[in-house]
Protein backbone atom coordinates (compact mmCIF):
# COMPACT_ATOMS: atom_id res chain seq x y z
CA UNK A 1 0.00 0.00 0.00
CA UNK A 2 2.66 2.47 1.07
CA UNK A 3 6.43 1.91 -0.67
CA UNK A 4 5.45 2.31 -4.31
CA UNK A 5 3.66 5.47 -3.83
CA UNK A 6 5.51 8.40 -4.86
CA UNK A 7 3.94 10.45 -1.97
CA UNK A 8 5.39 8.51 0.71
CA UNK A 9 8.70 9.36 -0.50
CA UNK A 10 8.23 12.97 -0.25
CA UNK A 11 6.90 12.52 3.26
CA UNK A 12 2.82 14.05 2.41
CA UNK A 13 1.63 12.99 5.74
CA UNK A 14 -1.35 13.21 4.73
CA UNK A 15 -1.71 11.15 1.56
CA UNK A 16 -0.06 8.57 4.47
CA UNK A 17 -2.74 9.02 7.36
CA UNK A 18 -5.05 8.27 4.14
CA UNK A 19 -3.62 5.06 3.07
CA UNK A 20 -3.01 3.89 6.91
CA UNK A 21 -7.35 4.99 7.22
CA UNK A 22 -7.49 2.65 4.19
CA UNK A 23 -5.79 -0.22 6.29
CA UNK A 24 -8.02 0.47 9.25
CA UNK A 25 -11.02 -0.02 6.88
CA UNK A 26 -9.53 -3.73 5.31
CA UNK A 27 -8.98 -4.30 9.18
CA UNK A 28 -12.68 -4.80 9.54
CA UNK A 29 -12.61 -3.52 12.74
CA UNK A 30 -9.70 -5.57 14.11
CA UNK A 31 -7.37 -2.77 14.24
CA UNK A 32 -7.09 -0.17 16.34
CA UNK A 33 -4.62 2.30 15.16
CA UNK A 34 -2.24 2.18 11.84
CA UNK A 35 0.97 3.62 11.95
CA UNK A 36 3.81 3.85 9.25
CA UNK A 37 7.74 4.69 10.42
CA UNK A 38 9.82 5.80 7.68
CA UNK A 39 13.76 4.74 7.86
CA UNK A 40 14.79 7.93 10.51
CA UNK A 41 12.32 6.50 12.51
CA UNK A 42 9.88 9.38 12.40
CA UNK A 43 6.28 8.06 13.07
CA UNK A 44 2.47 9.18 11.48
CA UNK A 45 -0.22 7.09 12.48
CA UNK A 46 -3.77 6.92 11.19
CA UNK A 47 -5.17 9.73 12.66
CA UNK A 48 -2.32 12.00 11.57
CA UNK A 49 -0.62 12.14 14.86
CA UNK A 50 3.39 12.35 14.49
CA UNK A 51 5.99 11.28 16.88
CA UNK A 52 9.94 10.19 16.87
CA UNK A 53 10.30 6.54 17.93
CA UNK A 54 12.05 5.01 20.80
CA UNK A 55 10.39 2.35 21.35
CA UNK A 56 12.23 -1.12 20.49
CA UNK A 57 9.06 -2.46 19.15
CA UNK A 58 9.67 -0.53 15.43
CA UNK A 59 13.01 -2.81 14.17
CA UNK A 60 15.20 -1.29 12.29
CA UNK A 61 17.65 -2.38 9.38
CA UNK A 62 19.49 -5.74 10.27
CA UNK A 63 16.93 -7.06 12.88
CA UNK A 64 14.30 -7.30 10.08
CA UNK A 65 16.99 -10.16 8.43
CA UNK A 66 14.62 -13.43 7.01
CA UNK A 67 11.39 -12.12 8.97
CA UNK A 68 8.47 -11.36 6.86
CA UNK A 69 6.86 -9.55 10.03
CA UNK A 70 7.00 -9.51 13.65
CA UNK A 71 4.66 -9.47 16.52
CA UNK A 72 5.11 -7.90 19.68
CA UNK A 73 4.03 -8.90 23.12
CA UNK A 74 1.34 -6.63 24.67
CA UNK A 75 2.23 -3.06 25.25
CA UNK A 76 0.85 0.55 25.84
CA UNK A 77 1.26 3.14 23.04
CA UNK A 78 1.53 6.73 23.32
CA UNK A 79 -1.78 6.81 21.33
CA UNK A 80 -3.80 4.16 22.77
CA UNK A 81 -5.04 3.74 25.99
CA UNK A 82 -5.54 0.24 26.52
CA UNK A 83 -3.33 -2.81 25.66
CA UNK A 84 -2.33 -3.55 21.90
CA UNK A 85 -0.50 -5.92 20.27
CA UNK A 86 1.54 -4.40 17.63
CA UNK A 87 1.83 -6.11 14.00
CA UNK A 88 4.72 -5.04 12.00
CA UNK A 89 5.73 -5.59 8.61
CA UNK A 90 9.15 -4.07 7.23
CA UNK A 91 9.06 -2.00 3.95
CA UNK A 92 12.35 -3.11 1.76
CA UNK A 93 13.66 -1.59 -1.51
CA UNK A 94 14.86 -3.63 -4.79
CA UNK A 95 18.16 -4.55 -2.85
CA UNK A 96 16.08 -6.04 0.45
CA UNK A 97 16.98 -2.88 2.37
CA UNK A 98 15.02 -1.48 5.14
CA UNK A 99 13.36 1.48 4.39
CA UNK A 100 10.53 1.77 6.59
CA UNK A 101 7.97 -0.02 8.68
CA UNK A 102 4.34 -0.28 8.50
CA UNK A 103 2.09 -1.87 11.62
CA UNK A 104 -1.61 -2.21 13.27
CA UNK A 105 -2.40 -1.96 16.66
CA UNK A 106 -4.76 -4.67 17.76
CA UNK A 107 -6.48 -4.59 21.06
CA UNK A 108 -6.88 -7.15 23.33
CA UNK A 109 -10.20 -7.49 23.24
CA UNK A 110 -10.09 -8.64 19.63
CA UNK A 111 -8.17 -11.68 20.07
CA UNK A 112 -10.49 -12.89 23.46
CA UNK A 113 -13.31 -12.45 21.02
CA UNK A 114 -11.74 -14.69 18.58
CA UNK A 115 -10.87 -17.12 21.37
CA UNK A 116 -14.49 -17.52 22.88
CA UNK A 117 -15.56 -19.26 19.99
CA UNK A 118 -12.78 -22.16 20.73
CA UNK A 119 -14.79 -24.88 22.66
CA UNK A 120 -14.07 -28.90 23.57
CA UNK A 121 -16.78 -29.01 25.48
CA UNK A 122 -19.95 -27.08 26.64
CA UNK A 123 -18.22 -24.97 29.40
CA UNK A 124 -14.34 -24.97 27.98
CA UNK A 125 -12.82 -22.35 27.17
CA UNK A 126 -9.57 -20.55 25.49
CA UNK A 127 -6.89 -18.66 26.96
CA UNK A 128 -3.20 -17.11 25.47
CA UNK A 129 -0.31 -16.55 26.54
CA UNK A 130 2.71 -14.18 24.65
CA UNK A 131 6.34 -14.95 24.77
CA UNK A 132 6.92 -14.03 28.58
CA UNK A 133 4.51 -16.01 29.64
CA UNK A 134 1.76 -13.45 30.51
CA UNK A 135 -1.80 -13.64 30.27
CA UNK A 136 -2.72 -11.65 26.98
CA UNK A 137 -6.42 -13.25 26.70
CA UNK A 138 -8.35 -15.21 29.76
CA UNK A 139 -12.51 -15.58 30.21
CA UNK A 140 -11.50 -14.00 33.60
CA UNK A 141 -10.63 -10.65 32.42
CA UNK A 142 -8.45 -10.03 36.05
CA UNK A 143 -5.90 -12.25 34.82
CA UNK A 144 -5.55 -10.03 31.69
CA UNK A 145 -1.38 -8.49 31.69
CA UNK A 146 -1.30 -9.18 35.31
CA UNK A 147 -1.30 -13.26 35.79
CA UNK A 148 2.18 -15.35 34.44
CA UNK A 149 2.74 -18.87 33.92
CA UNK A 150 4.65 -20.03 36.84
CA UNK A 151 6.95 -23.27 36.96
CA UNK A 152 6.32 -23.48 40.81
CA UNK A 153 3.54 -25.41 42.73
CA UNK A 154 0.47 -22.52 43.41
CA UNK A 155 -1.75 -23.98 46.21
CA UNK A 156 -5.14 -22.33 44.50
CA UNK A 157 -4.20 -24.75 41.30
CA UNK A 158 -2.15 -27.89 42.44
CA UNK A 159 -0.65 -29.81 39.63
CA UNK A 160 -0.77 -26.81 37.01
CA UNK A 161 3.07 -26.23 37.37
CA UNK A 162 3.63 -29.49 35.43
CA UNK A 163 1.47 -28.31 32.64
CA UNK A 164 3.91 -25.13 32.25
CA UNK A 165 6.79 -27.47 32.63
CA UNK A 166 5.60 -29.60 29.87
CA UNK A 167 5.14 -26.40 27.28
CA UNK A 168 8.84 -25.59 27.86
CA UNK A 169 9.63 -29.04 26.16
CA UNK A 170 6.68 -29.92 23.81
CA UNK A 171 5.05 -27.72 21.21
CA UNK A 172 1.85 -29.55 22.23
CA UNK A 173 0.00 -31.42 24.60
CA UNK A 174 -2.24 -31.71 27.68
CA UNK A 175 -2.40 -32.20 31.11
CA UNK A 176 -4.50 -32.50 35.14
CA UNK A 177 -4.93 -29.93 37.33
CA UNK A 178 -7.11 -28.90 40.05
CA UNK A 179 -8.90 -25.94 40.91
CA UNK A 180 -9.08 -26.02 44.75
CA UNK A 181 -10.96 -22.87 44.88
CA UNK A 182 -13.86 -24.63 42.91
CA UNK A 183 -13.20 -27.94 43.92
CA UNK A 184 -13.04 -28.98 40.63
CA UNK A 185 -10.38 -31.60 38.20
CA UNK A 186 -9.47 -29.98 35.12
CA UNK A 187 -7.69 -30.91 31.37
CA UNK A 188 -5.57 -28.29 29.34
CA UNK A 189 -4.44 -29.04 26.80
CA UNK A 190 -2.25 -26.88 25.14
CA UNK A 191 -0.04 -25.61 22.09
CA UNK A 192 2.50 -23.75 20.64
CA UNK A 193 1.25 -20.83 17.41
CA UNK A 194 3.92 -21.14 14.76
CA UNK A 195 4.21 -17.45 13.86
CA UNK A 196 4.02 -16.36 17.15
CA UNK A 197 7.35 -17.64 18.31
CA UNK A 198 6.81 -17.95 22.57
CA UNK A 199 3.30 -18.10 22.46
CA UNK A 200 0.97 -20.53 23.60
CA UNK A 201 -2.56 -21.43 22.96
CA UNK A 202 -4.51 -23.06 25.84
CA UNK A 203 -7.89 -24.70 26.14
CA UNK A 204 -9.53 -25.77 29.73
CA UNK A 205 -12.23 -28.43 29.86
CA UNK A 206 -13.74 -29.25 33.04
CA UNK A 207 -12.49 -33.22 33.51
CA UNK A 208 -16.52 -34.53 33.96
CA UNK A 209 -17.39 -33.06 30.77
CA UNK A 210 -15.01 -35.12 28.84
CA UNK A 211 -15.68 -38.02 30.47
CA UNK A 212 -19.44 -37.51 30.28
CA UNK A 213 -19.20 -36.97 26.12
CA UNK A 214 -17.39 -39.72 26.13
CA UNK A 215 -19.83 -42.30 27.32
CA UNK A 216 -22.21 -40.25 25.61
CA UNK A 217 -20.53 -40.87 22.26
CA UNK A 218 -20.04 -44.31 22.85
CA UNK A 219 -24.09 -45.30 23.38
CA UNK A 220 -24.53 -43.02 20.33
CA UNK A 221 -22.30 -45.05 18.29
CA UNK A 222 -24.07 -48.44 19.42
CA UNK A 223 -27.49 -47.31 18.68
CA UNK A 224 -26.47 -45.77 15.14
CA UNK A 225 -24.80 -49.08 14.14
CA UNK A 226 -27.86 -50.99 15.35
CA UNK A 227 -29.95 -48.85 13.25
CA UNK A 228 -27.24 -48.77 10.52
CA UNK A 229 -28.22 -52.51 9.83
CA UNK A 230 -31.65 -52.73 9.80
CA UNK A 231 -31.52 -49.70 6.93
CA UNK A 232 -28.61 -50.67 4.86
CA UNK A 233 -30.19 -52.01 1.82
CA UNK A 234 -32.59 -48.47 1.49
CA UNK A 235 -29.24 -46.25 2.78
CA UNK A 236 -27.61 -48.23 -0.83
CA UNK A 237 -30.44 -46.92 -2.95
CA UNK A 238 -30.61 -43.72 -1.56
CA UNK A 239 -27.60 -42.89 -1.69
CA UNK A 240 -27.10 -43.87 -5.40
CA UNK A 241 -30.62 -41.68 -6.16
CA UNK A 242 -30.42 -39.12 -3.99
CA UNK A 243 -26.81 -38.53 -2.96
CA UNK A 244 -23.99 -39.58 -5.49
CA UNK A 245 -25.28 -38.24 -8.98
CA UNK A 246 -26.05 -34.44 -7.55
CA UNK A 247 -22.13 -34.79 -6.08
CA UNK A 248 -20.67 -35.95 -8.97
CA UNK A 249 -23.17 -33.09 -11.03
CA UNK A 250 -21.91 -30.92 -7.84
CA UNK A 251 -18.18 -31.60 -8.27
CA UNK A 252 -18.12 -31.22 -12.52
CA UNK A 253 -20.17 -28.25 -12.43
CA UNK A 254 -17.85 -26.78 -9.28
CA UNK A 255 -14.36 -28.06 -11.72
CA UNK A 256 -15.80 -26.42 -15.21
CA UNK A 257 -16.64 -23.12 -13.14
CA UNK A 258 -13.21 -22.67 -11.15
CA UNK A 259 -11.62 -23.48 -14.95
CA UNK A 260 -13.84 -21.34 -16.47
CA UNK A 261 -14.73 -17.89 -15.23
CA UNK A 262 -18.10 -17.62 -17.88
CA UNK A 263 -19.00 -20.97 -16.82
CA UNK A 264 -21.52 -20.42 -13.53
CA UNK A 265 -22.42 -23.04 -11.79
CA UNK A 266 -25.44 -24.86 -11.38
CA UNK A 267 -27.73 -24.85 -8.64
CA UNK A 268 -28.97 -28.35 -7.83
CA UNK A 269 -32.57 -27.87 -6.62
CA UNK A 270 -32.87 -29.87 -3.82
CA UNK A 271 -34.12 -29.06 0.02
CA UNK A 272 -31.21 -30.97 1.76
CA UNK A 273 -27.82 -30.76 2.18
CA UNK A 274 -26.54 -31.27 -1.45
CA UNK A 275 -28.88 -28.52 -2.38
CA UNK A 276 -27.51 -26.01 0.29
CA UNK A 277 -24.06 -26.90 -0.63
CA UNK A 278 -24.72 -26.28 -4.29
CA UNK A 279 -26.03 -22.76 -3.44
CA UNK A 280 -23.38 -22.27 -0.87
CA UNK A 281 -20.99 -23.25 -3.81
CA UNK A 282 -22.82 -20.59 -6.25
CA UNK A 283 -22.55 -18.07 -4.40
CA UNK A 284 -18.83 -18.24 -3.21
CA UNK A 285 -17.58 -18.68 -6.81
CA UNK A 286 -19.87 -15.56 -8.50
CA UNK A 287 -18.28 -13.43 -5.29
CA UNK A 288 -14.48 -15.52 -6.15
CA UNK A 289 -15.45 -14.64 -10.00
CA UNK A 290 -16.68 -10.90 -9.07
CA UNK A 291 -13.55 -10.33 -7.06
CA UNK A 292 -11.17 -11.73 -9.76
CA UNK A 293 -12.66 -9.46 -12.83
CA UNK A 294 -12.49 -6.52 -10.06
CA UNK A 295 -8.91 -7.71 -9.30
CA UNK A 296 -8.10 -7.45 -13.56
CA UNK A 297 -9.79 -3.97 -13.62
CA UNK A 298 -7.64 -3.01 -10.94
CA UNK A 299 -4.31 -3.95 -12.38
CA UNK A 300 -5.43 -3.23 -16.14
CA UNK A 301 -6.48 0.54 -14.80
CA UNK A 302 -2.98 0.47 -12.54
CA UNK A 303 -0.69 -1.00 -15.20
CA UNK A 304 -2.59 2.26 -17.52
CA UNK A 305 -1.41 4.66 -15.03
CA UNK A 306 1.98 3.58 -14.69
CA UNK A 307 2.00 3.37 -18.91
CA UNK A 308 0.77 6.76 -19.06
CA UNK A 309 3.64 7.95 -15.88
CA UNK A 310 6.27 6.20 -17.77
CA UNK A 311 5.56 7.95 -21.18
CA UNK A 312 4.95 11.12 -19.36
CA UNK A 313 8.25 10.76 -17.83
CA UNK A 314 10.41 9.38 -20.97
CA UNK A 315 8.88 12.87 -22.57
CA UNK A 316 10.09 15.14 -19.67
CA UNK A 317 13.74 13.37 -20.33
CA UNK A 318 13.72 13.93 -24.31
CA UNK A 319 12.92 17.64 -22.98
CA UNK A 320 15.88 17.96 -20.42
CA UNK A 321 17.66 16.31 -22.87
CA UNK A 322 17.47 18.55 -25.35
CA UNK A 323 17.70 21.59 -23.22
CA UNK A 324 20.80 19.84 -21.98
CA UNK A 325 22.33 19.51 -25.58
CA UNK A 326 20.84 22.42 -27.31
CA UNK A 327 22.08 26.24 -27.49
CA UNK A 328 18.71 27.96 -25.96
CA UNK A 329 19.05 30.88 -28.67
CA UNK A 330 19.93 28.99 -31.84
CA UNK A 331 18.51 25.92 -31.19
CA UNK A 332 21.93 24.25 -32.58
CA UNK A 333 23.93 21.40 -30.59
CA UNK A 334 25.86 23.20 -27.92
CA UNK A 335 29.53 22.62 -27.34
CA UNK A 336 28.71 19.94 -24.71
CA UNK A 337 26.63 17.94 -26.97
CA UNK A 338 28.98 18.29 -30.25
CA UNK A 339 32.02 17.04 -28.32
CA UNK A 340 30.60 13.72 -27.66
CA UNK A 341 29.39 13.51 -30.99
CA UNK A 342 31.83 14.43 -32.56
CA UNK A 343 33.77 11.70 -30.81
CA UNK A 344 31.10 9.20 -32.13
CA UNK A 345 31.72 10.35 -35.95
CA UNK A 346 35.50 9.83 -35.62
CA UNK A 347 35.55 6.05 -34.01
CA UNK A 348 33.09 5.88 -37.21
CA UNK A 349 35.29 7.17 -39.93
CA UNK A 350 38.73 5.36 -38.30
CA UNK A 351 36.47 2.06 -37.82
CA UNK A 352 34.85 2.27 -41.70
CA UNK A 353 38.13 4.89 -43.22
CA UNK A 354 35.33 7.65 -44.35
CA UNK A 355 36.62 11.10 -44.69
CA UNK A 356 35.42 13.99 -42.35
CA UNK A 357 35.57 17.47 -42.39
CA UNK A 358 35.59 20.12 -40.01
CA UNK A 359 34.30 23.89 -40.71
CA UNK A 360 34.92 26.46 -38.54
CA UNK A 361 32.43 29.85 -39.61
CA UNK A 362 32.88 33.47 -37.68
CA UNK A 363 30.64 36.29 -37.94
CA UNK A 364 32.12 39.25 -39.58
CA UNK A 365 32.66 42.30 -37.41
CA UNK A 366 29.80 41.02 -35.49
CA UNK A 367 30.77 43.24 -32.50
CA UNK A 368 29.64 46.43 -34.27
CA UNK A 369 26.57 45.24 -35.17
CA UNK A 370 26.40 44.48 -31.11
CA UNK A 371 27.62 47.80 -30.67
CA UNK A 372 25.74 50.20 -33.41
CA UNK A 373 22.15 48.27 -33.13
CA UNK A 374 21.90 46.33 -29.86
CA UNK A 375 22.16 42.55 -28.57
CA UNK A 376 18.99 41.81 -29.11
CA UNK A 377 19.11 43.11 -33.04
CA UNK A 378 22.58 40.77 -32.52
CA UNK A 379 20.56 38.02 -31.36
CA UNK A 380 18.14 37.95 -33.99
CA UNK A 381 20.71 38.08 -36.72
CA UNK A 382 22.42 34.73 -34.48
CA UNK A 383 19.30 32.88 -35.15
CA UNK A 384 18.68 33.40 -38.61
CA UNK A 385 22.12 33.08 -39.61
CA UNK A 386 21.96 29.72 -37.47
CA UNK A 387 18.58 29.19 -39.44
CA UNK A 388 19.94 29.76 -42.86
CA UNK A 389 22.99 26.66 -42.37
CA UNK A 390 20.35 24.38 -41.28
CA UNK A 391 18.33 24.95 -44.14
CA UNK A 392 21.21 24.66 -46.35
CA UNK A 393 22.75 21.50 -44.66
CA UNK A 394 22.47 17.27 -44.92
CA UNK A 395 20.66 15.60 -42.35
CA UNK A 396 23.48 13.93 -41.85
CA UNK A 397 25.85 17.19 -40.76
CA UNK A 398 26.25 18.22 -37.39
CA UNK A 399 25.91 22.21 -36.77
CA UNK A 400 27.15 23.58 -33.34
CA UNK A 401 26.72 26.93 -31.79
CA UNK A 402 30.54 26.86 -30.02
CA UNK A 403 30.17 30.34 -28.80
CA UNK A 404 29.25 33.71 -29.17
CA UNK A 405 29.38 34.27 -33.55
CA UNK A 406 31.42 31.51 -34.06
CA UNK A 407 29.81 27.83 -35.61
CA UNK A 408 31.29 24.45 -36.34
CA UNK A 409 29.98 22.65 -39.16
CA UNK A 410 31.45 18.54 -38.77
CA UNK A 411 30.56 17.07 -42.34
CA UNK A 412 30.75 13.36 -42.62
CA UNK A 413 31.91 11.27 -46.23
CA UNK A 414 33.72 14.18 -47.64
CA UNK A 415 36.66 16.26 -47.87
CA UNK A 416 38.00 19.44 -47.90
CA UNK A 417 37.93 19.99 -51.54
CA UNK A 418 34.12 18.48 -52.00
CA UNK A 419 33.26 21.07 -49.16
CA UNK A 420 35.04 24.46 -49.99
CA UNK A 421 32.36 24.80 -53.19
CA UNK A 422 29.34 24.15 -51.19
CA UNK A 423 30.60 26.53 -48.20
CA UNK A 424 31.54 29.11 -50.86
CA UNK A 425 28.29 28.90 -52.27
CA UNK A 426 26.69 29.39 -49.36
CA UNK A 427 29.23 32.16 -48.03
CA UNK A 428 28.06 34.15 -51.92
CA UNK A 429 24.45 33.63 -50.18
CA UNK A 430 24.04 34.87 -47.26
CA UNK A 431 25.99 37.67 -48.64
CA UNK A 432 23.36 38.03 -50.58
CA UNK A 433 20.72 37.65 -48.06
CA UNK A 434 18.46 40.62 -46.28
CA UNK A 435 19.62 40.61 -42.23
CA UNK A 436 18.52 44.22 -41.90
CA UNK A 437 19.09 46.69 -39.89
CA UNK A 438 22.53 45.04 -41.03
CA UNK A 439 23.37 46.21 -44.68
CA UNK A 440 25.22 43.36 -45.65
CA UNK A 441 26.44 40.06 -43.58
CA UNK A 442 29.65 38.01 -44.16
CA UNK A 443 31.40 35.18 -42.56
CA UNK A 444 34.89 33.78 -42.99
CA UNK A 445 35.65 30.13 -42.57
CA UNK A 446 38.61 27.88 -42.16
CA UNK A 447 38.15 24.11 -42.70
CA UNK A 448 40.24 21.11 -42.44
CA UNK A 449 39.77 17.00 -43.25
CA UNK A 450 40.65 14.59 -40.25
CA UNK A 451 43.68 12.82 -40.83
CA UNK A 452 45.21 9.88 -39.80
CA UNK A 453 45.61 9.03 -36.47
CA UNK A 454 44.89 12.70 -35.54
CA UNK A 455 43.36 13.76 -32.49
CA UNK A 456 40.15 15.93 -32.23
CA UNK A 457 42.09 18.65 -30.32
CA UNK A 458 44.59 19.03 -33.39
CA UNK A 459 42.07 17.94 -35.92
CA UNK A 460 40.30 21.51 -34.37
CA UNK A 461 43.49 23.07 -33.91
CA UNK A 462 43.90 22.98 -37.47
CA UNK A 463 40.75 24.13 -38.92
CA UNK A 464 41.06 27.50 -35.99
CA UNK A 465 44.22 28.47 -37.71
CA UNK A 466 42.78 28.40 -41.07
CA UNK A 467 39.99 30.53 -39.56
CA UNK A 468 42.31 32.94 -38.43
CA UNK A 469 44.41 33.07 -41.64
CA UNK A 470 40.67 33.89 -43.48
CA UNK A 471 40.22 36.67 -41.05
CA UNK A 472 43.65 38.19 -41.92
CA UNK A 473 43.33 37.78 -45.59
CA UNK A 474 40.82 40.52 -45.45
CA UNK A 475 37.35 38.69 -44.04
CA UNK A 476 34.42 37.17 -46.14
CA UNK A 477 36.52 34.13 -47.29
CA UNK A 478 37.11 30.09 -46.65
CA UNK A 479 40.86 28.89 -46.35
CA UNK A 480 41.43 25.02 -46.20
CA UNK A 481 44.18 23.60 -43.91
Amino acid sequence: MLSNNPQIELGNKLTIARLLQRLMTIGNGNFINAVYVDKDLNLIDALGNTNKVTHPTFLRGQQWQAKEYNITVPLYSRFEKTPVIMVAVPILDEQKTWIGTLAVAVPLTVISNKLSSIKLAKESYAWLTDSNGLMVSHPNKSFIMKNKLSMTENVNYPGFYKIVRQTKLQNDGYGRYRDAQLNESKIVTFSKIDYLPGWTLFVTTKESEIFHNSYAIMYNVLIIAIVLMLVFLLLITHLANRITKPIVQLTKGVKESVNNKSSYLKIIDSHDEIGQLSQAFHDSLQKIHSHTTHLEQMVNHRTEEVTAKNLLLSQQNDKLEELASKDPLTRLYNRRAFSTLVDKEISRAKRHDLSLTLVILDIDHFKRINDMFGHNVGDDILCHFAHELSANMRKENLICRWGGEEFVILIPEATSDSVFKYIDQMRNKISLMNFAPVDRLTFSAGMATLGADESFKEWFQRADRALYTAKGSGRNCIVVD
